[in-house]
């Protein structure tokens, strides 16, 4: 069981099993190569191309759990245990947002609040499902991001429900509306150093303790000025929050996933922790069916959590999931929050 296959056999056994054997374990090695290398520069990469690598662990994951099994069932030694070791380093990445298994003991806790966080994309038209899930949803927030004037027409028929809002509408991706049953006090657009994705802050109350609730949408990293429009747009919003006293929610479309350096940056910056923890990864896009040139199954397989939810360490989530398609190439996010009893 070495690392070269014995080849002694005669030309055509050499053929037939000993090339076959070294090839594959040639191209096996390559893909373990690629594998850890995006794993391990994730977190020290601060260049775009370099992050990009971060945001795919569960495929890193899955990808090894393969190769792991490929190479036990070619009964190499020493590439097995190369592949255990890669199987165990991505599975630290992945299975502490399962533990503990919230989502299968949840907490008998009652909610204090409900929370969508929706992307739903200016080139949807289906106004219809967007409603129908608000309704049936019934949140007492509701973040939507991606909204132009069309839409914003759309979702103040919701007035009965959620009749208090702030935010802005734009016909480029870039508009965010905040809507609740409760008074949005102090309800201001911010921009955070940039000049065209408006965020959001408001004060609310949840169990009479004062929030700061802080909706935002930073601009994908699709090209190197988009990307650092992200990075400053997360790294003032930092500085803001760290200076907060109250409670903190802050969520919204951080095109950005929790393995990414920028994100781990923001969260240690301000000790907000993930609403995700405990119920899984959850990932919200792309979704089935909104990129024509890729089948489903693709978008399914490279789906990424890039619509989040963080909270201060007065508040818990009590459930997280997410909702229903609605045509848009994002799943929207639901979170029931509680406030901690106080000590």
């Amino acid at each position: 069981m070495g690392l070269v296959p014995d080849c002694t056999e005669d030309f055509g056994d050499f053929s037939m099993s000993c090339l076959t054997k070294l090839a594959a374990g040639l191209l096996l090695g390559a893909i373990a190569l690629v594998v850890t290398f995006a794993h391990l520069t994730s977190r020290y990469g601060w260049r775009l191309y370099l992050e990009v690598f971060s945001h795919f662990q569960v495929q890193y994951w899955a990808i090894a759990l393969i190769l792991l099994g490929i190479l036990f069932l070619l009964r190499r030694k020493w590439p097995v245990y190369a592949g255990l070791f890669l199987v165990v380093t991505l599975s630290l990445q992945i299975l502490p947002w399962y533990w503990p298994p919230l989502r299968l003991f949840p907490t008998r806790h009652t909610a204090d609040w409900h929370v969508l966080i929706a992307n739903i994309n200016t080139q949807n038209t289906s106004y219809d499902k967007v409603l129908s899930l608000v309704r049936a949803e019934d949140p007492d927030v509701a973040i939507f991001m991606e909204v132009d004037d069309t839409w914003q027409a759309q979702l103040d028929q919701l007035g009965d429900r959620l009749p208090y809002s702030s935010g802005r509408s734009n016909p480029y991706n870039l508009g965010l509306l905040v809507y609740s049953k409760q008074p949005l006090g102090n309800a201001r657009v911010e921009f955070f150093g940039t000049e065209r994705n408006a965020s959001v802050i408001a004060q609310l109350a949840i169990a009479a303790q004062p929030v700061t609730l802080l909706a935002t949408h930073p601009l994908p990293p699709a090209k190197p000025s988009f990307f650092q429009s992200r990075n400053q747009q997360l790294a003032r919003i930092s500085e803001y929050l760290a200076t907060l006293e109250n409670q903190i929610i802050l969520a919204g479309d951080l095109n950005t996933t929790m393995w990414s350096p920028y994100y781990r940056r923001l969260a240690q910056r301000t000790g907000l922790h993930n609403a995700r923890e405990g119920f899984g990864i959850l990932p919200t896009w792309p979704t089935p069916g909104t990129y024509r040139r890729l089948p489903g199954w693709l978008t399914l397989l490279l789906s990424i959590p890039i619509d989040h939810c963080l909270l201060s360490q007065g508040l818990e989530a009590v459930n997280v999931y997410t909702g229903s398609h609605i045509d848009s190439d994002h799943r929207p996010l639901l979170v029931d929050i509680r406030a901690r009893p106080a000590t």
